[in-house]
């Protein structure tokens, strides 16, 4: 899903620009980036919800328990020694993923759609203990455990957008994005254990301007220094470690 999150981020800031009509001011309509990336991931399905179900502002009570096998089979002569999940979930909080991606996958434990991915999103700039709660969020989904064993669950993301009002060149481009990937990772302290994941962390260029763009005022080309910016998307990727 990490492709699919990337392309939201693009599609994302041009419809703020086709809403707006002002190039340079970003709107933080965090729903706008959302729905883009669900329509990135929806574009990977042959036909609807399949092979992949799409859950905006998921109940984490429910997804949590959706994480663990449902049944964890015993001896068919033994009796209770089949055991079934807890109706309980792990994580006890009354708040929503902002999207989560299922699938059926063959042979699994849940015999239907299971989750796979979770996905978090921020619009622009937003507060660093947003983000670490965010992160902190995506990181307790591969801890979860119960009866019936470990978490299914794949990978989590979590991506946010920056927005610069001056940029002079790509050289300063570039040393934005190693600056942002660099403060992201002095942050991974605050969030928790990851060493039982691989970590992905990138920053990108979405659009900039250095200089403005000519425009026609009654007859008159002038520059509009007011589209000058430079915005910027990060992705947090949290995956299962290949064995």
């Amino acid at each position: 899903m990490y492709k699919q999150v990337f392309n939201a981020t693009q599609s994302a800031c041009e419809d703020m620009f086709r809403f707006s009509g002002e190039r340079g001011k970003p709107i933080n309509a965090e729903y706008l980036f959302t729905v883009a990336v669900a329509r990135e991931i929806d574009k990977l399905n042959s036909f609807y919800g399949e092979p992949y179900r799409i859950f905006l502002e998921k109940s984490r009570k429910e997804l949590s328990r959706d994480c663990l096998p449902p049944i964890k089979w015993g001896n068919s002569w033994e009796r209770g020694s089949t055991v079934f999940r807890e109706r309980k979930p792990t994580i006890n909080t009354k708040e929503r993923a902002d999207i989560a991606v299922y699938e059926h996958i063959v042979n699994s434990s849940h015999m239907t759609h299971q989750p796979i991915c979770v996905i978090e999103l921020k619009g622009f700039n937003p507060a660093r203990k947003l983000v670490i709660k965010d992160l902190k969020r995506n990181l307790e989904y591969f801890n979860i455990t119960g009866k019936t064993g470990n978490s299914v669950i794949q990978s989590t993301l979590f991506s946010a957008l920056y927005s610069y009002s001056k940029v002079k060149s790509e050289a300063e481009e570039c040393e934005r994005k190693k600056n942002l990937e660099l403060q992201y990772k002095s942050w991974f302290s605050e969030v928790g254990n990851l060493s039982h994941l691989d970590v992905n962390v990138c920053a990108h260029t979405i659009s900039s301007d250095y200089v403005g763009e000519i425009v026609d005022e009654a007859g008159v080309e002038v520059l509009d220094t007011s589209t000058i910016h430079h915005f910027m998307g990060i992705i947090v990727e949290f995956k299962v470690k290949k064995i």
